[in-house]
């Protein structure tokens, strides 16, 4: 059966993703001192907020998108290695709806709920009130943002990378590299993820912005061989090219992440 047609789809997919995560990225670290700035207090937090609003939202909503390319690319990622029942597949597949889904959940309170918030502690007329409101801001970006779309996010972001690596290596749809560099950066972020509970684990905190960038440069590499596919279903050949274009974008990526 000739899947070249879902192939092209999931690498524009893939560019859309990658698109949307770097350009919203960029323009919250420049307007919103993202991603420091959420372990800021909330009187900081909601300032800064409120002084780029018109920007901060549109970035953060773009982010959100990405949830839902996300689950796209689960679905399209699942249907081109052609394996109909597979258990391997369909755990990766639900692992990565599910972080699309916690992706959205977990962006989506910056574009409705946090600029109420900001509106109410500029607006409270004293001390009290103010910490009212910084304690619900607190407590939504704990509960949003550290539990649902860091925590389980990256759980799930995590297993599917590493499922989906494990079916590379049993596909000719992928050379075998994208299976090994994948399955590591799956258990990093997997790991990463328990940066959240706090204790021992505020140590690899360190992790998540350079893993999760280098992330973006193999999603992007296992596009461009996804678009490279034959009707037959098997993928390119890894040669010199593939795999310095693989370190540099991933190097690049984790590199901006990290400035």
């Amino acid at each position: 059966m000739d899947r070249t047609r879902e192939y092209g789809t999931a690498f524009a997919v893939t560019l859309l993703h990658v698109g949307l995560l770097v350009a919203g990225f960029l323009i919250l670290a420049d307007q919103f001192g993202f991603p420091e700035i959420l372990r800021a207090t909330s009187v900081e937090r909601l300032a800064q907020f409120q002084r780029n609003q018109g920007l901060i939202v549109p970035a953060y909503y773009m982010m959100a998108l990405s949830g839902l390319t996300q689950i796209a690319l689960a679905v399209l990622f699942h249907q081109s290695f052609a394996r109909p029942g597979s258990t391997l597949l369909v755990a990766a597949l639900v692992a990565g709806v599910l972080a699309g889904a916690f992706q959205v959940m977990g962006f989506m309170r910056w574009p409705i709920a946090v600029p109420y918030l900001a509106e109410q502690m500029a607006a409270a007329p004293t001390a009290e009130m103010r910490g009212v409101v910084a304690l619900l801001e607190g407590l939504l970006n704990r509960y949003a943002g550290m539990v649902i779309g860091e925590h389980l996010g990256f759980l799930a972001q995590g297993t599917w990378t590493m499922l989906i690596s494990l079916a590379m290596f049993r596909s000719p749809l992928f050379a075998w590299p994208y299976g090994g560099v994948g399955f590591v950066l799956g258990a990093l972020i997997f790991v990463s993820a328990f940066e959240q509970l706090g204790g021992p684990f505020e140590a690899i905190g360190f992790l998540s912005a350079p893993v999760s960038a280098a992330w973006l440069g193999w999603l992007l590499t296992c596009g461009v061989s996804l678009s490279r596919t034959q009707a037959d279903g098997v993928g390119p050949r890894f040669f010199v090219f593939s795999a310095l274009g693989l370190a540099l974008l991933m190097g690049g990526l984790a590199a901006t992440a990290m400035m």
